[in-house]
């Protein structure tokens, strides 16, 4: 792997770092006080973090071959 794959990945995984520990915040945060707002940021999180794998493997990985 080159550099700037080494950088690419670097990042997807900061990112999707921060996007899962925003998920599990806010649903930690909804089975303990019970807001429906928690579990619905929650998903969304989930959603993000789903969109933002199928961008890196559909997108940056393909670009690099």
């Amino acid at each position: 792997m080159n550099e700037e794959g080494k950088r690419e990945l670097k990042i997807f995984l900061e990112f999707g770092l921060l996007i899962a520990l925003l998920a599990a915040f806010n649903l930690y945060n909804y089975v303990h006080n019970g807001s429906k707002l928690f579990l619905v940021v929650g998903i969304i999180s989930i959603l993000g973090l789903l969109g933002w794998s199928l961008f890196y493997i559909l997108y940056v990985r393909k670009s690099e071959k």
